[in-house]
């Protein structure tokens, strides 16, 4: 019926379009600035996903791991560490894509959720290599809490996904709300021609026209 709502279908040769691909360079940008800014400051947090969350967010999970693995491996030039937690900034593209596929970004609970398994995401994938690789201390700023953790007797494992449980949180939450404030200052004609920016127009018969035929087809 003309009527009915067409599910969307996705795929990821309908994620890698022009516009989506061009998203990339900017997310690993970001996501270089971010790193050198927590890096710089000493900050507990990492800022290294950003870019990877508004693309994971607006585009996909395909073209936010594509960008959260090419992030590790620039940020690996100025900092080797880096290269070992690849697998880390690609399974946050994956899931915060998938995420945004499934409209979990829609209200409050959703979102809420959401920020939750991404951060477990990156504290089961990141607390090997931490644990395994370095012996609990990078040398980013939560290190310190680490370390401290440990001196006092605390279990590696407990030290280590205990402390960055707490700060993976924090640090979503501003990824997220960044991310969420560039989707959201974007025309709904520009949102719905990426991968999933028709998650965030507010649906009338004209939006929804358009997202079903962005090209303006007849």
């Amino acid at each position: 019926m003309s009527g009915e709502k067409k599910e969307k279908k996705y795929s990821i040769k309908t994620d890698f379009s022009l516009l989506a691909i061009l998203i990339i360079p900017i997310a690993v940008a970001v996501n270089f600035v971010g790193a050198q800014l927590a890096s710089i400051l000493k900050l507990p947090l990492y800022l290294d996903t950003i870019g990877t969350i508004f693309a994971s967010m607006l585009c996909g999970p395909w073209i936010g791991a594509l960008a959260g693995g090419l992030t590790n491996v620039i940020n690996g030039i100025t900092n080797p560490v880096n290269f070992a937690f690849i697998p880390v900034n690609v399974i946050v593209g994956l899931v915060t894509g998938f995420l945004a596929r499934g409209n979990m970004f829609s209200i409050w609970w959703k979102w809420l959720i959401s920020i939750i398994l991404m951060a477990l995401a990156s504290i089961i994938s990141a607390a090997p290599i931490v644990v395994l690789l370095f012996g609990g201390i990078t040398g980013d700023g939560s290190s310190l809490v680490k370390a401290a953790l440990m001196a006092t007797g605390t279990n590696i494992w407990l030290a280590v996904i205990g402390s960055d449980g707490i700060f993976n949180v924090i640090d979503r939450i501003i990824s997220y709300f960044i991310s969420w404030f560039i989707i959201k200052v974007i025309p709904n004609r520009t949102l719905i021609k990426f991968g999933c920016g028709g998650n965030y127009i507010k649906k009338n018969k004209d939006t929804i026209v358009s997202s079903e035929n962005p090209a303006g087809e007849p």
